[in-house]
């Protein structure tokens, strides 16, 4: 019996000098396999067993590619996040937190890489101004367009800015969701300021139709009908009309926004491959 724990307590030693030996090969070949998902995982055993800081920093950037082929960008950024040591680092912290959609986070990355090298490419420029315009902090993002455009002026010879002027001129008109609640007292009235000329005539013939048939009820002496088909379908209505009337507004806002976002990024972007 003896004789077979020392045989388990070589083999277990031997398992993990092999292990050991081999850094990241194990690792290597699962990601050449595309087993990204166990890739990872070996790719933080390789991090966390590293011998020195650079081993580790390298790990933990295959581990980050990892989770960018499985387009798991939050959590490559979180990968990255531990292992910031030069530009590109931040260059690729800050795409993956756009490409997850924290907008705010992408920016701070690109701020942090400034404040670390004292200067941003145009790749970096980009980003924010993507992030920011997502944010929809126009004049904050017109101002990193204008100084994106400065710089490929400067190494490009060509000139944007009057392309970045004509982008920023017509900025999306938002509507207002409180305005939309409130204008909803009367229903049908918030739908007709989100642009939603078919859901503000439903809203109000079915609202008023329920006040009709309840004040008709009451006129007929039929009390607990007019109390539950009348009040009591309108006290689900109404508010309803109203909560409804503010998505119907966020959506307008969003699909505006989208349209100015996308069209102001394939511009840039077009303008920067061309030169």
């Amino acid at each position: 019996m003896m004789y077979r724990y020392f045989t388990i307590f070589i083999f277990l030693c031997a398992l993990l000098t092999v292990a050991e030996s081999q850094s990241t090969a194990l690792a290597d070949s699962l990601f050449a396999a595309g087993d990204y998902e166990l890739a990872a995982v070996e790719y933080e055993r390789c991090a966390y067993k590293a011998e020195t800081r650079q081993t580790s920093i390298d790990a933990l950037r295959r581990k980050a590619e990892c989770f960018k082929r499985q387009a798991k960008y939050g959590l490559a950024g979180d990968a990255l996040q531990r292992c910031l040591t030069d530009y590109a680092d931040y260059q690729q912290l800050a795409l993956c937190r756009y490409l997850d959609g924290d907008f705010e986070d992408a920016s701070f990355a690109v701020d942090r890489c400034e404040i670390v090298y004292d200067t941003l490419s145009e790749d970096m420029l980009l980003i924010k101004m993507m992030a920011l315009n997502e944010l929809a902090l126009y004049d904050s993002a017109r101002v990193v367009a204008c100084h994106l455009a400065t710089q490929h002026r400067a190494v490009a010879g060509v000139d944007i800015a009057p392309l970045v002027d004509s982008l920023y001129s017509s900025l999306p008109r938002l509507k207002n969701e409180r305005l939309a609640w409130y204008l909803s007292l009367v229903p049908g009235l918030g739908h007709l300021y989100a642009g939603e000329y078919g859901l503000g005539a439903v809203a109000f013939a079915m609202n008023a139709a329920l006040l009709a048939f309840g004040v008709w009820q009451v006129l007929e002496g039929c009390y607990i009908t007019a109390y539950m088909g009348g009040a009591g379908l309108l006290s689900v209505t109404y508010p309803g009309s109203m909560r409804n009337a503010e998505y119907c507004v966020r959506r307008y806002n969003y699909k505006n926004t989208t349209a100015f976002n996308r069209g102001v990024k394939d511009a840039v972007m077009d303008a920067l491959v061309v030169h």
